[in-house]
Protein backbone atom coordinates (compact mmCIF):
# COMPACT_ATOMS: atom_id res chain seq x y z
CA UNK A 1 0.00 0.00 0.00
CA UNK A 2 1.43 3.71 -0.48
CA UNK A 3 2.12 6.02 2.06
CA UNK A 4 -1.29 7.65 0.99
CA UNK A 5 -3.92 6.29 4.18
CA UNK A 6 -7.17 4.35 2.75
CA UNK A 7 -10.74 3.42 4.01
CA UNK A 8 -11.87 -0.03 4.59
CA UNK A 9 -13.24 -0.99 0.70
CA UNK A 10 -17.00 0.47 0.43
CA UNK A 11 -17.91 -3.30 0.78
CA UNK A 12 -17.10 -3.19 4.39
CA UNK A 13 -17.82 0.95 5.02
CA UNK A 14 -20.53 1.15 7.80
CA UNK A 15 -22.25 4.53 9.09
CA UNK A 16 -19.43 4.50 12.61
CA UNK A 17 -16.27 4.34 10.19
CA UNK A 18 -17.78 7.59 8.51
CA UNK A 19 -18.09 9.24 11.85
CA UNK A 20 -14.74 8.36 12.64
CA UNK A 21 -13.37 10.90 10.12
CA UNK A 22 -12.85 13.58 12.41
CA UNK A 23 -15.47 16.05 10.54
CA UNK A 24 -17.57 18.20 12.37
CA UNK A 25 -21.01 16.91 13.46
CA UNK A 26 -23.04 18.53 10.48
CA UNK A 27 -20.81 16.80 8.19
CA UNK A 28 -20.71 13.75 9.69
CA UNK A 29 -24.28 13.58 9.93
CA UNK A 30 -24.69 14.64 5.67
CA UNK A 31 -22.33 11.77 5.18
CA UNK A 32 -23.79 9.16 7.45
CA UNK A 33 -27.33 10.97 5.38
CA UNK A 34 -25.96 10.25 2.22
CA UNK A 35 -24.30 6.81 2.84
CA UNK A 36 -28.20 6.00 4.14
CA UNK A 37 -29.12 7.12 0.45
CA UNK A 38 -26.67 4.86 -1.22
CA UNK A 39 -27.21 2.03 0.89
CA UNK A 40 -30.71 1.84 0.34
CA UNK A 41 -30.78 2.43 -3.48
CA UNK A 42 -29.35 0.63 -6.97
CA UNK A 43 -26.85 1.62 -9.52
CA UNK A 44 -28.92 3.84 -12.29
CA UNK A 45 -29.97 2.17 -15.58
CA UNK A 46 -28.50 3.89 -18.28
CA UNK A 47 -28.66 2.85 -21.82
CA UNK A 48 -25.44 3.99 -22.96
CA UNK A 49 -23.31 3.76 -20.18
CA UNK A 50 -21.99 0.38 -19.19
CA UNK A 51 -20.95 -0.34 -15.50
CA UNK A 52 -21.05 -3.90 -15.54
CA UNK A 53 -17.70 -4.41 -14.98
CA UNK A 54 -16.91 -2.24 -12.43
CA UNK A 55 -16.16 -3.54 -8.74
CA UNK A 56 -17.44 -0.61 -7.26
CA UNK A 57 -17.85 -2.51 -3.09
CA UNK A 58 -13.78 -3.79 -3.92
CA UNK A 59 -12.74 0.08 -4.52
CA UNK A 60 -10.94 1.45 -1.42
CA UNK A 61 -12.05 5.10 -0.73
CA UNK A 62 -8.53 7.37 0.37
CA UNK A 63 -8.99 9.46 3.48
CA UNK A 64 -7.59 13.30 2.98
CA UNK A 65 -7.38 15.58 0.35
CA UNK A 66 -4.17 13.93 -0.83
CA UNK A 67 -5.15 13.63 -4.56
CA UNK A 68 -5.70 17.65 -4.18
CA UNK A 69 -3.51 19.89 -5.58
CA UNK A 70 -4.50 23.92 -5.45
CA UNK A 71 -2.11 27.23 -7.13
CA UNK A 72 -1.12 29.40 -5.21
CA UNK A 73 -2.92 33.16 -4.73
CA UNK A 74 -2.11 35.88 -2.42
CA UNK A 75 -4.62 38.40 -3.80
CA UNK A 76 -7.25 39.50 -1.14
CA UNK A 77 -10.62 38.29 -0.99
CA UNK A 78 -9.81 35.15 -2.16
CA UNK A 79 -10.27 31.85 -0.44
CA UNK A 80 -8.63 29.12 -2.60
CA UNK A 81 -8.43 25.71 -0.22
CA UNK A 82 -9.06 22.04 -0.12
CA UNK A 83 -12.48 21.55 0.83
CA UNK A 84 -11.99 19.27 3.14
CA UNK A 85 -9.81 22.06 5.11
CA UNK A 86 -12.67 24.47 4.46
CA UNK A 87 -15.33 22.34 6.30
CA UNK A 88 -13.38 21.10 9.53
CA UNK A 89 -12.68 24.74 9.60
CA UNK A 90 -16.54 25.54 10.54
CA UNK A 91 -16.44 27.38 6.42
CA UNK A 92 -19.68 28.68 6.74
CA UNK A 93 -19.85 28.87 3.05
CA UNK A 94 -19.30 25.14 3.15
CA UNK A 95 -22.12 24.22 5.01
CA UNK A 96 -24.11 26.46 3.28
CA UNK A 97 -23.64 25.73 -0.12
CA UNK A 98 -22.60 21.86 0.15
CA UNK A 99 -24.94 19.31 -2.02
CA UNK A 100 -27.25 22.40 -2.68
CA UNK A 101 -26.59 22.25 -6.65
CA UNK A 102 -25.82 18.85 -6.80
CA UNK A 103 -27.83 16.85 -4.41
CA UNK A 104 -27.09 13.31 -2.79
CA UNK A 105 -30.70 11.67 -3.95
CA UNK A 106 -29.86 12.36 -7.61
CA UNK A 107 -28.54 8.73 -8.08
CA UNK A 108 -26.95 6.51 -6.20
CA UNK A 109 -23.33 7.52 -7.46
CA UNK A 110 -24.16 11.37 -6.29
CA UNK A 111 -24.82 9.64 -2.61
CA UNK A 112 -21.80 8.24 -2.86
CA UNK A 113 -19.92 11.18 -3.71
CA UNK A 114 -21.55 13.17 -0.85
CA UNK A 115 -21.19 10.56 1.78
CA UNK A 116 -17.38 9.67 0.73
CA UNK A 117 -15.86 13.15 -0.58
CA UNK A 118 -12.13 14.23 0.60
CA UNK A 119 -10.57 15.75 -2.30
CA UNK A 120 -12.01 18.53 -4.43
CA UNK A 121 -11.25 22.14 -3.02
CA UNK A 122 -13.49 25.43 -2.26
CA UNK A 123 -13.23 28.47 -3.99
CA UNK A 124 -14.51 32.13 -2.97
CA UNK A 125 -14.33 35.04 -4.16
CA UNK A 126 -14.97 38.19 -2.70
CA UNK A 127 -17.73 41.17 -4.11
CA UNK A 128 -15.90 43.15 -6.63
CA UNK A 129 -13.05 41.12 -6.60
CA UNK A 130 -10.96 40.20 -10.32
CA UNK A 131 -8.19 37.41 -10.39
CA UNK A 132 -5.93 38.11 -13.20
CA UNK A 133 -4.24 34.77 -13.53
CA UNK A 134 -5.99 31.48 -13.65
CA UNK A 135 -6.50 29.09 -10.52
CA UNK A 136 -5.91 25.45 -10.77
CA UNK A 137 -6.75 22.50 -9.08
CA UNK A 138 -5.36 18.81 -9.69
CA UNK A 139 -6.39 15.87 -8.98
CA UNK A 140 -3.85 13.02 -9.34
CA UNK A 141 -5.49 9.92 -9.22
CA UNK A 142 -4.18 6.82 -7.15
CA UNK A 143 -3.82 3.30 -9.00
CA UNK A 144 -6.65 0.94 -8.00
CA UNK A 145 -8.25 3.40 -5.67
CA UNK A 146 -11.60 5.25 -5.55
CA UNK A 147 -11.07 9.26 -5.82
CA UNK A 148 -13.65 11.06 -4.59
CA UNK A 149 -13.90 15.03 -5.29
CA UNK A 150 -16.26 17.86 -4.21
CA UNK A 151 -15.50 21.39 -5.52
CA UNK A 152 -17.37 24.39 -4.57
CA UNK A 153 -17.08 27.55 -6.44
CA UNK A 154 -18.62 30.64 -5.09
CA UNK A 155 -18.61 34.45 -6.79
CA UNK A 156 -20.08 36.82 -4.98
CA UNK A 157 -21.56 40.03 -6.87
CA UNK A 158 -19.42 41.69 -9.60
CA UNK A 159 -16.55 39.00 -9.26
CA UNK A 160 -14.26 37.49 -11.91
CA UNK A 161 -12.13 34.56 -12.03
CA UNK A 162 -10.50 31.90 -14.40
CA UNK A 163 -10.79 28.43 -12.63
CA UNK A 164 -9.12 25.15 -14.24
CA UNK A 165 -10.13 21.90 -13.00
CA UNK A 166 -8.02 18.88 -13.88
CA UNK A 167 -7.95 15.15 -13.88
CA UNK A 168 -5.06 13.02 -14.41
CA UNK A 169 -3.61 9.69 -13.46
CA UNK A 170 -4.66 6.09 -12.61
CA UNK A 171 -7.73 5.30 -10.31
CA UNK A 172 -10.31 2.62 -10.11
CA UNK A 173 -12.62 4.93 -10.22
CA UNK A 174 -13.34 8.67 -9.85
CA UNK A 175 -15.95 10.27 -8.59
CA UNK A 176 -16.75 14.69 -8.78
CA UNK A 177 -19.02 16.82 -8.03
CA UNK A 178 -18.62 20.38 -8.70
CA UNK A 179 -21.14 23.01 -7.62
CA UNK A 180 -21.16 26.48 -9.20
CA UNK A 181 -22.64 29.58 -7.93
CA UNK A 182 -22.95 33.07 -9.56
CA UNK A 183 -23.78 35.95 -8.12
CA UNK A 184 -25.16 38.93 -9.93
CA UNK A 185 -22.69 40.18 -12.34
CA UNK A 186 -19.92 37.79 -11.57
CA UNK A 187 -17.90 35.96 -14.47
CA UNK A 188 -16.49 32.90 -14.63
CA UNK A 189 -14.05 31.27 -16.86
CA UNK A 190 -14.64 27.73 -16.35
CA UNK A 191 -12.31 24.92 -17.53
CA UNK A 192 -12.52 20.78 -16.63
CA UNK A 193 -9.46 18.74 -18.63
CA UNK A 194 -9.64 14.97 -17.75
CA UNK A 195 -7.09 13.20 -19.04
CA UNK A 196 -7.29 10.05 -16.84
CA UNK A 197 -5.66 6.33 -17.68
CA UNK A 198 -7.19 3.98 -20.00
CA UNK A 199 -8.62 1.72 -17.18
CA UNK A 200 -10.55 4.60 -14.91
CA UNK A 201 -14.24 4.76 -14.53
CA UNK A 202 -15.68 8.47 -14.18
CA UNK A 203 -18.77 9.20 -13.02
CA UNK A 204 -18.90 13.07 -12.11
CA UNK A 205 -21.85 15.75 -12.12
CA UNK A 206 -21.27 19.41 -12.25
CA UNK A 207 -23.95 22.37 -12.06
CA UNK A 208 -23.69 25.96 -11.93
CA UNK A 209 -26.66 28.35 -11.22
CA UNK A 210 -25.77 31.69 -12.98
CA UNK A 211 -27.42 34.67 -11.01
CA UNK A 212 -28.81 38.29 -12.26
CA UNK A 213 -26.41 39.35 -15.62
CA UNK A 214 -23.47 36.88 -14.65
CA UNK A 215 -21.56 34.93 -16.86
CA UNK A 216 -20.07 31.55 -17.51
CA UNK A 217 -17.66 30.65 -20.36
CA UNK A 218 -17.55 26.83 -19.73
CA UNK A 219 -15.04 24.70 -21.43
CA UNK A 220 -15.13 20.73 -21.25
CA UNK A 221 -12.20 18.63 -22.39
CA UNK A 222 -12.62 14.70 -22.29
CA UNK A 223 -9.56 12.29 -23.64
CA UNK A 224 -9.05 9.46 -20.96
CA UNK A 225 -10.63 7.13 -18.70
CA UNK A 226 -12.27 4.01 -20.23
CA UNK A 227 -16.20 5.22 -19.29
CA UNK A 228 -17.09 8.45 -18.54
CA UNK A 229 -20.28 9.20 -17.34
CA UNK A 230 -21.11 13.37 -16.98
CA UNK A 231 -24.16 15.19 -16.47
CA UNK A 232 -23.36 18.72 -16.30
CA UNK A 233 -26.01 21.52 -16.40
CA UNK A 234 -26.53 25.36 -16.69
CA UNK A 235 -28.91 27.06 -14.59
CA UNK A 236 -29.80 30.27 -16.25
CA UNK A 237 -31.78 31.36 -13.27
CA UNK A 238 -31.21 35.49 -13.49
CA UNK A 239 -32.39 37.69 -15.98
CA UNK A 240 -29.84 38.67 -17.99
CA UNK A 241 -27.53 35.64 -17.50
CA UNK A 242 -25.56 34.04 -20.46
CA UNK A 243 -23.48 30.81 -20.66
CA UNK A 244 -21.01 30.28 -23.63
CA UNK A 245 -20.25 26.74 -23.44
CA UNK A 246 -17.92 24.76 -25.62
CA UNK A 247 -15.97 20.94 -25.59
CA UNK A 248 -14.00 18.79 -27.29
CA UNK A 249 -14.00 15.00 -26.28
CA UNK A 250 -11.85 12.61 -28.14
CA UNK A 251 -11.94 8.87 -27.86
CA UNK A 252 -9.53 6.31 -29.15
CA UNK A 253 -9.25 2.40 -28.68
CA UNK A 254 -12.48 1.11 -26.58
CA UNK A 255 -13.32 3.94 -24.46
CA UNK A 256 -16.94 4.55 -23.67
CA UNK A 257 -17.47 8.53 -23.33
CA UNK A 258 -20.91 10.30 -22.16
CA UNK A 259 -21.40 13.57 -21.54
CA UNK A 260 -24.80 15.15 -20.56
CA UNK A 261 -25.65 18.72 -20.89
CA UNK A 262 -28.81 20.78 -19.99
CA UNK A 263 -29.33 24.05 -20.55
CA UNK A 264 -32.16 25.71 -18.12
CA UNK A 265 -33.46 29.12 -19.07
CA UNK A 266 -35.80 30.50 -16.21
CA UNK A 267 -34.64 34.10 -16.36
CA UNK A 268 -35.83 37.00 -18.55
CA UNK A 269 -33.33 37.68 -21.80
CA UNK A 270 -30.75 35.15 -20.42
CA UNK A 271 -29.33 33.55 -23.67
CA UNK A 272 -26.85 30.07 -23.84
CA UNK A 273 -24.66 28.84 -26.40
CA UNK A 274 -23.34 25.73 -26.62
CA UNK A 275 -20.84 23.77 -29.43
CA UNK A 276 -19.42 20.73 -28.65
CA UNK A 277 -17.00 18.82 -30.84
CA UNK A 278 -16.16 15.05 -30.83
CA UNK A 279 -13.66 12.93 -32.90
CA UNK A 280 -13.85 9.21 -32.29
CA UNK A 281 -11.34 6.56 -33.26
CA UNK A 282 -10.86 2.79 -33.55
CA UNK A 283 -13.51 1.08 -31.74
CA UNK A 284 -14.67 3.82 -29.39
CA UNK A 285 -17.94 5.48 -28.52
CA UNK A 286 -18.74 8.98 -27.60
CA UNK A 287 -22.21 10.00 -26.72
CA UNK A 288 -23.73 13.55 -26.33
CA UNK A 289 -26.93 13.78 -24.81
CA UNK A 290 -27.43 17.43 -24.58
CA UNK A 291 -31.06 19.59 -24.31
CA UNK A 292 -32.38 23.07 -24.35
CA UNK A 293 -35.36 23.47 -21.69
CA UNK A 294 -36.71 26.94 -21.49
CA UNK A 295 -39.24 27.01 -18.21
CA UNK A 296 -42.34 28.26 -18.77
CA UNK A 297 -41.87 32.07 -16.61
CA UNK A 298 -38.53 32.46 -18.77
CA UNK A 299 -39.47 35.22 -21.41
CA UNK A 300 -36.69 36.88 -24.79
CA UNK A 301 -34.62 33.93 -24.66
CA UNK A 302 -31.63 32.87 -27.03
CA UNK A 303 -30.97 29.50 -27.05
CA UNK A 304 -28.58 27.40 -29.32
CA UNK A 305 -26.60 23.69 -28.93
CA UNK A 306 -25.25 21.90 -31.23
CA UNK A 307 -22.77 19.51 -31.50
CA UNK A 308 -20.49 18.17 -34.20
CA UNK A 309 -18.71 14.75 -34.93
CA UNK A 310 -15.81 13.55 -36.78
CA UNK A 311 -15.02 9.48 -37.40
CA UNK A 312 -11.73 8.78 -38.08
CA UNK A 313 -11.87 4.62 -38.23
CA UNK A 314 -15.25 2.58 -39.88
CA UNK A 315 -15.76 1.07 -36.47
CA UNK A 316 -16.13 4.08 -33.92
CA UNK A 317 -19.48 5.34 -33.33
CA UNK A 318 -20.64 8.43 -31.93
CA UNK A 319 -24.38 8.95 -30.91
CA UNK A 320 -25.88 12.32 -30.48
CA UNK A 321 -29.18 13.49 -28.96
CA UNK A 322 -29.46 17.03 -29.10
CA UNK A 323 -32.96 17.93 -27.73
CA UNK A 324 -34.98 21.22 -26.78
CA UNK A 325 -38.47 21.70 -24.51
CA UNK A 326 -39.79 24.96 -24.77
CA UNK A 327 -42.79 25.82 -22.10
CA UNK A 328 -43.23 29.32 -23.15
CA UNK A 329 -44.57 31.65 -25.94
CA UNK A 330 -42.01 34.24 -25.53
CA UNK A 331 -38.76 33.17 -27.24
CA UNK A 332 -36.60 35.57 -29.27
CA UNK A 333 -34.67 32.92 -30.53
CA UNK A 334 -33.82 28.77 -29.97
CA UNK A 335 -32.75 25.90 -31.72
CA UNK A 336 -30.59 22.63 -31.65
CA UNK A 337 -28.65 20.97 -34.75
CA UNK A 338 -26.25 17.81 -34.96
CA UNK A 339 -23.50 16.77 -37.37
CA UNK A 340 -21.81 13.25 -38.03
CA UNK A 341 -19.24 12.41 -40.53
CA UNK A 342 -15.76 11.03 -42.31
CA UNK A 343 -13.15 13.82 -42.94
CA UNK A 344 -13.71 15.28 -46.28
CA UNK A 345 -11.33 13.05 -48.57
CA UNK A 346 -11.23 16.26 -51.17
CA UNK A 347 -9.40 18.38 -48.14
CA UNK A 348 -7.15 15.35 -47.75
CA UNK A 349 -6.36 15.67 -51.62
CA UNK A 350 -6.06 19.08 -51.65
CA UNK A 351 -3.36 18.88 -49.13
CA UNK A 352 -2.08 15.54 -49.97
CA UNK A 353 -1.29 17.51 -53.75
CA UNK A 354 0.75 20.10 -52.18
CA UNK A 355 3.43 18.10 -50.92
CA UNK A 356 1.33 17.01 -47.28
CA UNK A 357 1.91 13.51 -46.44
CA UNK A 358 -2.02 11.76 -45.66
CA UNK A 359 -1.28 11.23 -41.43
CA UNK A 360 0.01 15.03 -41.65
CA UNK A 361 -2.86 16.29 -43.56
CA UNK A 362 -5.05 14.48 -40.84
CA UNK A 363 -3.76 15.99 -37.42
CA UNK A 364 -4.44 19.25 -39.14
CA UNK A 365 -7.85 18.65 -40.29
CA UNK A 366 -8.29 17.33 -36.36
CA UNK A 367 -6.45 20.20 -35.02
CA UNK A 368 -8.26 22.49 -36.85
CA UNK A 369 -11.61 21.06 -35.85
CA UNK A 370 -10.92 21.45 -32.22
CA UNK A 371 -8.84 24.54 -32.18
CA UNK A 372 -11.73 27.04 -31.28
CA UNK A 373 -12.11 24.49 -27.82
CA UNK A 374 -8.67 24.49 -27.33
CA UNK A 375 -7.88 28.43 -28.06
CA UNK A 376 -10.38 29.11 -24.65
CA UNK A 377 -7.82 26.79 -22.28
CA UNK A 378 -6.45 29.35 -19.81
CA UNK A 379 -3.24 28.18 -19.74
CA UNK A 380 -0.95 28.13 -22.07
CA UNK A 381 1.28 24.90 -20.78
CA UNK A 382 -1.53 22.69 -19.95
CA UNK A 383 -2.95 23.73 -23.78
CA UNK A 384 0.15 22.65 -25.33
CA UNK A 385 -0.25 19.40 -22.92
CA UNK A 386 -3.67 19.14 -24.22
CA UNK A 387 -2.29 19.63 -27.93
CA UNK A 388 0.17 16.72 -27.72
CA UNK A 389 -2.26 14.30 -26.76
CA UNK A 390 -4.42 14.98 -29.39
CA UNK A 391 -1.42 14.75 -31.59
CA UNK A 392 -0.31 11.52 -30.24
CA UNK A 393 -3.83 9.45 -30.20
CA UNK A 394 -4.46 10.47 -34.13
CA UNK A 395 -1.46 8.28 -34.95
Amino acid sequence: MSVIEMLPSIGELDAAQLAALGDPAWLAERRAAAWQIYADSTAPEWRRTNLRALDLPALQPLRGAAQTALSTTSTAGVTFIPLLTAAQRGDVIVAARLSTAVEPHGHRYQALNAALWQDGALLHIAKDVTVEEPLRMTISGAAGALTTAHTIIVLERNASAAFIEEYRGDAGMASSVTEIFLEPGATLRYTVVQTWGTEVYHIGAQRAIVGNDATIEWTSISLGGHVQHIEAETVLQGNGSRVDWTAATFATGNQSLLTAPWLRHIGTATEAHMDFKTVVKDASYTTFDGMIKIEHGSHATVSRLEEHALHLSPKARSDSIPGLMIDTNDVARAGHASTSGEVDEEMLFYMRSRGIARADAMRLVVAGFFEPVLDRVPDTDLREQISALIDERIG
